[in-house]
């Protein structure tokens, strides 16, 4: 038969020390809140995620430019296209005929009636 020994009156359970409570509490609120805690690091993987789409359609605005410039090098028609769309400019042998438009006058809110 095995005998344990008998606890004595007078033993009680071990606590922490408040101090070291302390501690465990500035621990916590360092790994929590400090410069490299964790909710630093979740701000951090939001801005990555927002800076990463942003990039995203930085590169498709590039790609666009890209293919503009490819069609100005190389196509003499999209050259000529844009230089009449947006500069005005005809040859020399075309006439320019311009019209206005005659606009409708507009209509009038009525007075309101006098006292």
């Amino acid at each position: 038969m095995n005998k344990q020994p008998a606890q004595s009156a007078d033993a009680t359970p071990r606590r922490l020390p408040w101090w070291s409570l302390g501690i465990l509490l500035v621990v916590f609120a360092f790994a929590l809140f400090g410069n490299r805690g964790i909710l630093h690091l979740f701000k951090q993987k939001h801005q990555q995620a927002d800076l990463q789409q942003q990039l995203a359609q930085v590169e498709e605005v590039n790609a666009g430019l890209r293919q503009e410039i490819a069609a100005l090098s190389a196509d003499r028609r999209h050259l000529e296209r844009l230089a009449r769309s947006q500069l005005g400019m005809v040859r020399e042998d075309e006439v320019v005929y311009q019209f206005t438009s005659r606009s409708r006058p507009a209509p009038t809110a009525p007075a309101p009636p006098s006292r």
